[in-house]
């Protein structure tokens, strides 16, 4: 009797544990699941992956041209909305630029036609004189491009990624724009700049001409850079001055919290020049600039979230471009650290890695937008503005996005 009794005490123990095996095999069979599921698409940042998304993002870019050059600027894929006619004339030139870096790893006739197509539609378009300043071209924004109330004006960065992204074109395809015109934009750039390197903002002919009443973050770097890719086409100390003073005074005025990419890229461009001109700004003030932003970069970093989605982003509700321009700043300022810093360097690279992680998780990889980049990687709880736009697709969420991966591809 004594020794059924022990037995029967023995029970519950026996029962919890068959329950607690029971509950540790559940658990293990639903991780499985969800890791099957949410890396079925692709395992962490392997470079198979990376291709793979950038190729995606390109065929996209290609898609959305049509036969006159110009862009499918908008997308709802979640809505049966119909995008607004408005265009933006400065990303059209910043889905070129990153096209050309596309076709740069990877040469195709998809993306040459492309490039071809587009290119002109720029030229045809918008690029036109200054009224009594035949010497000088401004790409235009323009009310029948924009769908805006504002007047016809020349944006400083409009012009500057333009010049960017029609010398890039030139590159891959001679003769599809002249040098005399080429000039003549560097020369309404020059004319932009004031005497200590900053620039005006905008030139409106109703309102006088040149006015920086409104101040852009990322223009003047765009126009730095299409100056530096002037230099390297036609060397002229011009072009090359000009650029230099616009990143020194960048440089030494700005804060560098603010997450300018641009700033960034055209630095490492003038840095990687054999006539760098250190009378204008030092390497070393320029080098520690660069690591100064990427430690302002990855303290942004999410790496704690309720929703997985968010880890690796650098904005709290989840929107892809901020994450983007923040890649394209960190691997361009990798490049003008070199390898002085190898502690440092790793760190960055993690920062990298989680960033790229959190882009190939938001990509679209079926369907007819295959390619595209969402605004979010996902809705908010209760914020129905916000995500009215979540899944709204724009070519510039897409081409920043092909700009980093390509930047990050070889880390």
């Amino acid at each position: 009797m004594l020794k059924s009794y022990k037995n029967f005490c023995w029970l519950p123990i026996i029962l919890r544990s068959i329950y607690a095996s029971i509950l540790l095999l559940l658990t293990l069979i639903l991780m499985i699941g969800y890791l099957s599921k949410n890396t079925n698409k692709y395992h962490l940042t392997q470079p198979s992956n990376i291709s793979f998304a950038i190729d995606l993002a390109t065929n996209y870019l290609i898609r959305s041209c049509d036969s006159n050059g110009h862009f499918l600027y908008r997308v709802w894929p979640d809505s049966n909305k119909k995008p607004k006619l408005r265009y933006n004339i400065l990303r059209h030139s910043g889905t070129i630029y990153a096209l050309a870096q596309a076709y740069h790893r990877r040469p195709n006739q998809g993306i040459k036609t492309t490039l071809v197509k587009a290119s002109f539609y720029l030229q045809s378009c918008c690029l036109k004189p200054l009224p009594d300043h035949n010497d000088m071209l401004g790409v235009w924004s323009l009310p029948s491009i924009n769908q805006k109330q504002s007047p016809p004006q020349i944006k400083l960065g409009g012009a500057g990624l333009g010049l960017a992204a029609l010398i890039s074109v030139e590159r891959i395809i001679p003769g599809t724009i002249s040098l005399t015109k080429l000039r003549k934009l560097g020369r309404f750039l020059l004319f932009m700049q004031k005497p200590n390197g900053s620039f005006h903002s905008k030139y409106i002919e109703e309102k006088g001409g040149r006015i920086d009443r409104w101040v852009s973050l990322y223009y003047p770097g765009e126009a730095a850079l299409g100056l530096l890719m002037l230099y390297k086409l036609d060397p002229s100390p011009l072009w090359l001055q000009a650029a230099a003073k616009a990143l020194a005074y960048l440089i030494k005025h700005r804060p560098v919290e603010t997450g300018d990419q641009w700033l960034l890229i055209a630095s490492a461009k003038l840095l990687s020049l054999k006539n760098y001109p250190q009378n204008i700004i030092s390497k070393d003030t320029v080098i520690k600039y660069s690591k100064l932003f990427c430690e302002h970069v990855m303290q942004e970093q999410v790496r704690y979230a309720y929703n997985r989605e968010y880890i690796g982003g650098f904005n709290r509700d989840g929107r892809t471009t901020p994450t983007a321009t923040r890649l394209e700043g960190l691997a361009a300022a990798l490049e003008i650290i070199g390898d002085s810093d190898p502690s440092f360097r790793r760190t960055v690279y993690t920062s990298i890695e989680q960033a790229l992680y959190f882009l190939l998780r938001a990509q679209i990889t079926e369907g007819k937008n295959s390619g595209g980049m969402p605004r979010a990687i996902c809705q908010l709880p209760g914020q129905q503005k916000f995500n009215r736009r979540s899944g709204e697709i724009r070519i510039d969420y897409v081409q920043h996005t092909l700009s980093a991966m390509i930047q990050c591809e070889h880390f």
